[in-house]
């Protein structure tokens, strides 16, 4: 791969030049090896005589590229985005050459349109955190340590706590996502099973029942009749689940019922606790990455609340914001807030008496997410038998229904 270089030799002068090299790093060294200072680095287009190739084809990769530019951009991608990009800063090369090559280079596609339309707005003359705020891919919280970092001159230490950061969020969000998954996917096969037996096994025994002339048990109509039901109304069954789910995840979104739901999510039983430790977690976890940066502690607090995503915390921070617009310690409005346990104020306190406050918050961070860590292996290992029961008890409670008949035809001809 070739990289056209502009360098700054020893007295000054400025050199330029095309140099081949496996990725920028490896360029930035050999320069370096040289006794230069890498100014800027630029990927080199290769030209390829594929015109009519290009007509044939253009309609269709541009279909294709625009339905890739639809979803969402995943966290880890976002965050080795931001650290090849502290990388880069760190090694000398300019803002506009970096984000340049990582446009090329991001193989999501959303993600890499983002970052070109940043690069137009740096190379305008914005800085990078009023470029980035001019697009929704990237969140404010990010964009708020950046600019600390512009105005503090250490950009790609700012860079590399976002990286960071979002790292973080993402091994949080896959725990959540793996202690749901399993009991999800063992209810969803049972179901199937469940739903196999009712509708295409009990059907075929009904006939023959029927043939017997036995008086059925009522666990057995039950089943046949709802058997039948089934088979008969399976799209309006599938279609009624998943309108309920759409209409509960409306609700939950909706900004009258959200304080509602948001409080019920905290209060369900086995997963309540779980969706606490992680928005604990989350929460002080993105208020010290704000307050490491230097961004004032109100104005920390505020974003804080904004992008808790949970209105109970929401409320929370936000109060913990107003107590300390009035000259309240975080420590001694955390303990009057009912959402936060003794030692999350007993922390804050330590942490403004040791001015330490951003240290203090990613140890309770640490703390939560150890303690999610452990709730998550505790639950596996007692839902898997409990799942394996569940399982067990519907097929059982199935043959049941089918053999009691076949057992009272025989005890009736003999």
């Amino acid at each position: 791969m070739k990289y056209r270089y502009k360098a700054r030799a020893q007295g000054g002068k400025i050199e330029s030049g095309i140099m081949e090299g496996t990725t920028v790093q490896s360029v930035v060294e050999q320069i370096r090896k040289k006794g230069m200072l890498p100014i800027s680095i630029d990927k080199v287009e290769e030209k390829k005589a594929a015109g009519k190739q290009a007509k044939d084809t253009g309609s269709s990769k541009g279909l294709i590229h625009k339905m890739k530019l639809i979803g969402t951009v995943p966290l880890k991608d976002k965050a080795v985005f931001f650290r090849q990009l502290s990388t880069m800063i760190k090694a000398g090369v300019n803002i506009g050459s970096s984000l340049n090559i990582l446009s090329d280079q991001t193989k999501n596609l959303k993600l890499s349109d983002a970052i070109s339309q940043v690069k137009k707005k740096v190379d305008s003359g914005n800085a990078l955190s009023a470029a980035m705020k001019l697009h929704s891919l990237f969140p404010p919280m990010s964009i708020s340590i950046i600019q600390a970092g512009e105005e503090g001159g250490t950009l790609d230490g700012s860079l590399e706590r976002v990286a960071d950061f979002l790292e973080r969020q993402d091994a949080l969000h896959k725990k959540i996502v793996s202690a749901i998954t399993y009991p999800a996917v063992v209810m969803a096969f049972s179901m199937f099973v469940l739903y196999l037996l009712i509708t295409v096994v009990m059907p075929k025994f009904a006939t023959v029942f029927n043939n017997l002339n036995i008086e059925l048990p009522a666990v057995t109509k039950f089943m046949f009749n709802f058997g039948i039901w089934m088979a008969d109304n399976w799209i309006l069954f599938i279609s009624s689940v998943i309108a309920i789910v759409v209409s509960l995840s409306a609700i939950a979104r909706w900004k009258v019922t959200k304080p509602y739901m948001d409080r019920v999510k905290l209060k369900l039983p086995i997963f309540g606790d779980l969706i606490f430790k992680a928005d604990m977690a989350r929460s002080t976890r993105t208020l010290a990455s704000l307050t490491h940066s230097g961004i004032p502690i109100l104005q920390a607090l505020d974003m804080t609340s904004r992008i808790s995503g949970n209105s109970v915390f929401e409320n929370a921070f936000k109060s913990m914001e107003l107590a300390a617009r009035k000259g309240a310690g975080l420590g001694d409005t955390a303990r009057n807030i009912k959402i936060f346990p003794p030692m999350v104020a007993h922390m804050l306190r330590v942490g403004e008496e040791t001015g330490q406050v951003d240290e203090m918050l990613n140890k309770v961070a640490d703390w939560f997410e150890l303690e999610l860590d452990e709730k998550i292996k505790r639950l596996t290992s007692i839902l898997e038998p409990v799942l394996i029961v569940f399982v067990g008890g519907v097929v059982a409670i199935v043959a049941l229904a089918i053999f009691s008949p076949i057992v009272t035809a025989i005890q009736e001809m003999l």
